[in-house]
């Protein structure tokens, strides 16, 4: 398998054992994904990824990976697009299933960009 599909794969089954939860974790810069415990204390409605885990891969996060549940739109939320501001220098993924979109702050145009995430996004780091 490419990393692309191992790493959706394993997003998307995560997001499954996590329902109906917001599914979080890493990614790492080789493209593993590291599961997080949601600690948020609205878990069905936000994410919060454990802050040991991020010190603990600290150096080695490629970006951050989250779910909406029982969203049928699976684009990031305004919430979600202001986390991308304040963690510029990280990806974020989000999907469920079968849909992942990757979205992020372009910190040159100072605009916010998201499109679908497809195996080129895994091609460079």
């Amino acid at each position: 398998m490419t990393k692309y599909k191992d790493l959706v794969e394993s997003m998307g089954k995560y997001a499954q054992s996590e329902y109906p939860l917001e599914a979080c974790g890493l990614i790492t810069k080789e493209f593993k994904f590291i599961p997080s415990k949601n600690l948020s204390n609205q878990p069905r409605t936000s994410f919060m990824i454990d802050p040991l885990l991020m010190l603990e891969y600290d150096g080695d996060i490629w970006g951050i990976f989250h779910s909406h549940p029982d969203s049928r739109h699976q684009e990031p939320s305004e919430a979600d697009m202001k986390h991308s501001i304040l963690l510029s220098e990280l990806k974020f993924i989000l999907g469920n299933q079968d849909k992942f979109y990757i979205y992020w702050y372009d910190k040159e145009n100072k605009i916010k960009r998201s499109e679908m995430f497809n195996e080129n996004h895994c091609q460079h780091n």
